[in-house]
């Protein structure tokens, strides 16, 4: 039993002193290490405020629109603009709001913008300016409805989809 104790305690000394031999070396020597820093600001947050819809009124022939409709930026700082609008078709076709023409078919012109059909709608820098930090955009927008729509009430007659963007 002492000859197991023994060689272990010998073991367990050469295990030390060899793990041990970098601590005696003489000398020191120094390193430069760089601190690497790096921020990305990609992600800034966009607090916008979009109409919940656009509703749109057919009273004895007439088409009739919200005159309130408004794009919010409630954001303390930061600007946004719309940069682009898509709208798809829903219970009624989109179609062309300058050569107007089918049944069950809406066309939209929203601050001058116009659908030629579903898809997306040619926006400019002039129709959707640069909203600042706590100011609106006013949405002023027309519909034509063909003459087939009758006795709708809160018909999802098509879907307008609104980008918004950061603008530095």
């Amino acid at each position: 039993m002492k000859a197991k104790k023994l060689s272990a305690f010998i073991l367990a000394a050469a295990l030390a002193l060899s793990l041990g031999t970098t601590a005696f070396a003489a000398g020191s020597t120094e390193a430069t290490v760089p601190v690497t820093l790096t921020v990305a600001n990609e992600y800034r947050a966009v607090n916008v405020t979009v109409p919940a819809s656009l509703p749109v009124y057919v009273i004895n022939g007439t088409v009739v629109t919200a005159d309130n409709a408004r794009i919010t930026n409630n954001a303390s700082s930061g600007s946004v603009q719309v940069t682009a609008i898509s709208v798809s078709d829903g219970a009624y076709r989109v179609g062309s709001y300058d050569s107007f023409s089918g049944s069950k078919t809406i066309a939209l012109k929203i601050n001058g913008c116009v659908t030629k059909g579903a898809g997306s709608v040619a926006v400019t820098s002039s129709s959707f300016p640069i909203i600042a930090a706590g100011a609106s955009q006013t949405l002023t927008y027309f519909a034509k409805v063909s003459g087939d729509a009758q006795n709708a009430t809160d018909l999802k007659a098509a879907n307008v989809i609104f980008t918004i963007s950061i603008v530095d």
